[in-house]
């Protein structure tokens, strides 16, 4: 009898190692976490990043607070409600559309707010369907597949506190302070941290971005790749144009640009592209959702988003699609992302909530880009007049945003977040910001010091040449000037096409006035040094 009680915690330690290897060879979700490991023989298991698995999980759930916007009519509301997305025990994790952003006041119990209960977050076989493995007497086992890290976000892997509708801060939000009040102190944190703002976000600005689609399929011919998607029992398609692309088995690298792209039009970089031997993806992101209203991603998933996190939507399906797709001849690891005005602040939001965009080049993005809501606000107040474009007008042109964020509107401060934190979300990735000095509604105050709170966080991360901010006038909206050329050309070698270039700095030295950033009057917060 002493006998078999000694060999039994060895048995069920080695049948717990091979369940998890075994799901991990059949699915991205894999069991490689020391995490897992150590609760081998447990009810508990991991979250993946991975696209899919054989397991189902009960998905994130972000409590609405009790904290409001200060008057009634601030109120902010979620745009979707749990049942609008909720999962079936018997369904599979690769449709999950993302986090559940409760429009309820009453927030779970904090140690079980968000929490995944044990029995969809394990990757154990039960002992019906599961053949016992052979136990060897040395116990070696296998060591499993790495984790496919090359994913959209890492959100299933978060649990996300609640997240307050308001607070009372005049100076930049700290990007570093979690939700828990505590501060992140390692690279590692910075993981979760990114996904803790962008369901802040997702829940008051943007709208949910569904993630994990049923299916994703591409076709490609004759220069169009064709994305469908299947979620939830509906379909839909569209299309984008691919030149100059390479070939299955010499794949290039692409710039992918909203409507005409590199080719003219908004959101084009001009000549700034020319002798560099990468493909041309071209989206137009009406084919999704056109800011007149409707649309493919709105038959799909009527929630109340915005157009924006629409169009980031689309561009992560574009990605999927490209993945399962070689013949169309792109290197997935090497993607980037641009466009100019409206556009570029699409392009921002792409590149903030999908991690596999290599390089982000927002252009004259503006008010719910890379700019400050807080410093907007105060120029405006200075001048006397809507100089800058305010929340309320951003907050309801073009059906960007959730129809509650215009509810902020000459409450900046009240906001938990403020858009260096959206910046942030593309960090420690390579970006580029281009900027116009000479457009007033732009505001060239607010996104220049949007520009400069935003490295501290690339600082923060040891990746400072990852970044650069440029901002230059004395050209026309959308016309990127000469004096960036070299900018976007050393940032496309550097972090497309692996050649050595200098980047990394703050540039705004040809502006058409004086700015002076003062750091102490916006930032009550030490950066860290993160290891």
């Amino acid at each position: 009898m002493n006998k078999w009680i000694k060999v039994m915690p060895v048995a069920v330690a080695a049948f717990g190692l091979w369940a998890c290897g075994d799901e991990a060879m059949s699915s991205a979700a894999q069991c490689t976490t020391q995490e897992c490991l150590e609760q081998v023989g447990q009810s508990a298991g991991i979250i993946s990043g991975g696209e899919s698995s054989s397991s189902s999980y009960a998905e994130n759930s972000v409590g609405s607070s009790s904290d409001k916007v200060p008057d009634s009519s601030a109120d902010v509301q979620s745009p979707t409600s749990s049942s609008d997305v909720a999962v079936s025990s018997g369904a599979s994790s690769s449709s999950v559309a993302g986090p559940v952003l409760s429009s309820s006041s009453e927030a779970l119990p904090e140690s079980s707010s968000n929490a995944v209960s044990s029995s969809s977050r394990g990757h154990h076989h039960s002992s019906s369907s599961a053949t016992k493995p052979e136990v060897s007497s040395s116990s070696e086992t296998t060591p499993p597949s790495p984790v496919n890290e090359f994913v959209e976000d890492h959100r299933s892997e978060c649990q996300i506190g609640n997240i307050p509708s308001s607070v009372n801060n005049a100076k930049l939000p700290d990007p570093f302070m979690g939700l828990d009040g505590k501060r992140i102190s390692s690279k590692a944190d910075w993981k979760c941290r990114r996904e803790e703002i962008g369901a802040m976000y997702e829940k008051l600005m943007f709208g949910t971005k569904p993630r994990n689609p049923e299916k994703v399929e591409g076709s490609y011919s004759g220069g169009k790749l064709t994305i469908k998607v299947t979620d939830k029992g509906k379909s839909g398609s569209f299309s984008v144009k691919i030149s100059n692309a390479g070939t299955k088995d010499k794949p290039k690298p692409a710039m992918i640009g909203f409507g005409g792209g590199m080719m003219g039009g908004c959101g084009s970089l001009g000549n700034a592209t020319n002798g560099l031997d990468i493909a041309q993806i071209t989206f137009n992101p009406d084919d999704v959702a056109p800011e007149s209203g409707g649309g493919m991603f709105f038959q799909l998933y009527n929630q109340g988003q915005g157009t924006i996190i629409a169009w980031a939507w689309g561009v992560s399906r574009i990605i999927d699609a490209l993945e399962k797709t070689p013949e169309a001849g792109i290197d997935v690891k090497h993607l980037a992302m641009t466009g100019c005005s409206r556009w570029g602040k699409g392009t921002l939001a792409v590149g903030a909530f999908d991690e596999r965009i290599a390089l982000t080049i927002p252009q004259e993005s503006g008010s719910g880009g890379a700019s400050l809501w807080r410093v907007g606000a105060q120029v405006n107040k200075q001048k006397g007049k809507q100089f800058v474009q305010g929340l309320s007008s951003a907050g309801t042109e073009g059906k960007w945003m959730i129809s509650s964020f215009k509810n902020y509107d000459g409450k900046e401060n009240t906001l938990p977040f403020d858009q260096h934190m959206l910046v942030a979300m593309v960090a420690p990735r390579a970006l580029l910001i281009l900027d116009n000095a000479g457009q007033e509604w732009l505001g060239e105050v607010p996104s220049n010091y949007c520009g400069q709170a935003s490295k501290e966080v690339y600082d923060a991360l040891g990746a400072t040449e990852n970044y650069t901010y440029s901002q230059e006038g004395g050209h026309g909206h959308c016309q990127l000037p000469n004096g960036q050329f070299d900018e976007v050309k050393d940032f496309m070698n550097k972090f497309l096409l692996g050649k050595d270039a200098k980047t990394g700095k703050i540039d705004y030295t040809k502006n058409t006035q004086t700015i002076n950033f003062k750091k102490s009057e916006w930032i009550d917060w030490e950066t860290p040094s993160l290891k």
